[in-house]
């Protein structure tokens, strides 16, 4: 393979690899033991604080909102002071939020400004845009690989979170313990972000290790290749907006988003209200994430093997099939596959989602799309947990939500089926 090398110097390690083993444990510390924890922690504050559960969903739907609104800030700061800087940034914001849930929150309001402004914030400020942009920046033959990679680490980490925190809280008889648990686990991902290099031209190095001014006379050239289509168009933000593509994506991404947001607030209170046990409910929904983290590198591999639309579609319809099983199943093992099928098909797409982007579009169109679309989108996939927890309300049962999600995942399947890269201008 054609490597890096500079004038005078030995051949150095390539460091796209170290860097996807930096956001592998970033993610599984910050997303998975903060971001997923909430799926076991809420029904346990609800319960103990006695609040309302629609009225104390509105934290989730807040900082789902403030997600979104602050893509544009993240969007900046990538491009001004790169992702290192950004991640950074965002786990002291995280960091504080945690603090404070552990000592000052007593009341629903503060709940919703905590949960909803301030940890908001740090979900845009670390979220997937900052190691997704780093992935697509280091590698371009294996990106989709290292992308699922990567997001394996906040689905291992929350499976892993799930069955830990709950049995925290239970030996502690307080929901405080596990936010404390979780910002130990912020501060040692504070540590681990110090290493991150942005892009591998910082360090003289190229995308997969290979110069491309060499791979012409590299005899492995032919493997050194993307097999799916790799945009060589510079795509500016307004001939985005003109291709059909990108609101199909949209519409797949509402669809799978808004279904996840709902079953990541509401499934633990569904199967609890179904006659399990906290703990039972809590395992079912770590089982879930599992799945999730489970299928990210597989999903990765088959991105950078097959055409997009077939993978997207294939997922969809897995995130289907279980959410259908989740509702309508009764009994631990079926209601604990069902969770699994809904997790790899989530996890999937959570992978091949952004994959399509940085394809279709290209790496530096990648933060740009995230930035814009994103307040337009979140507050839209923002209104499932709310609206749940109100349908619950009033109609007593989760049904109306279940049956509106499946709808929305189907809404997304059509689209992904007609989904092709888009033609560059001209």
């Amino acid at each position: 393979m054609a490597t890096t090398v500079q004038p005078g110097q030995t051949p150095c390690k390539f460091y796209g690899w170290t860097n996807v083993g930096l956001f592998f444990f970033i993610q599984f510390a910050a997303s998975g033991f903060v971001y997923f924890a909430y799926s076991v922690v809420f029904p346990v504050m609800v319960e103990t604080m006695a609040w309302n559960r629609g009225t104390a969903s509105l934290a989730q739907t807040v900082a789902l909102i403030m997600l979104g609104l602050a893509y544009p800030l993240t969007g900046y700061l990538i491009h001004r002071f790169g992702v290192r800087q950004t991640v950074t940034i965002g786990l002291l914001v995280m960091l504080s939020g945690l603090v404070l849930l552990v000592f000052a929150v007593t009341a629903i309001w503060q709940w919703i400004m905590v949960w909803g402004v301030v940890m908001g914030l740090s979900f845009a400020l670390t979220g997937p845009i900052c190691s997704q942009s780093a992935m697509i920046s280091w590698f371009s033959i294996r990106r989709s690989t290292t992308i699922g990679i990567v997001m394996t680490g906040g689905a291992l980490g929350g499976a892993l979170a799930q069955p830990v925190l709950s049995s925290m809280m239970d030996q502690f008889d307080s929901w405080r313990a596990a936010w404390l648990i979780a910002a130990a686990m912020v501060v040692i991902s504070l540590i681990a972000a110090q290493f991150v290099i942005n892009r591998p031209q910082d360090i003289g190095q190229h995308p997969d290790d290979v110069d491309p001014a060499l791979v012409s006379d590299d005899p492995l050239a032919g493997n050194l290749r993307p097999k799916t289509h790799r945009t060589g168009y510079d795509w500016t933000m307004k001939q985005i907006l003109r291709t059909p593509t990108l609101y199909m994506l949209m519409l797949v991404t509402l669809g799978y988003l808004g279904t996840f947001f709902f079953l990541l607030n509401h499934g633990v209170l569904h199967l609890t209200d179904n006659g399990l046990s906290g703990l039972q409910a809590a395992s079912i929904m770590g089982l879930a994430i599992l799945g999730s983290g489970l299928a990210r590198i597989p999903a990765g591999w088959l991105g950078d093997q097959f055409e997009l639309r077939w993978t997207l579609f294939g997922s969809i319809l897995l995130m289907a099939l279980g959410l259908s099983g989740f509702w309508l199943g009764h009994g631990i093992v079926l209601l604990s596959a069902m969770g699994m099928l809904f997790g790899a098909g989530y996890g999937s797409l959570l992978v091949l989602g952004p994959v399509v982007i940085g394809n279709y579009y290209g790496e530096r169109a990648f933060p740009i799309i995230n930035s814009v679309l994103a307040p337009v989108m979140l507050p839209f996939a923002a209104a499932a947990p709310a609206g749940a927890g109100y349908i619950f309300e009033a109609t007593g049962s989760y049904d109306l939500a279940f049956a509106g999600a499946i709808l929305l995942l189907a809404a997304g399947m059509i689209a992904a089926f007609f989904m092709k890269p888009p033609l560059a201008p001209g």
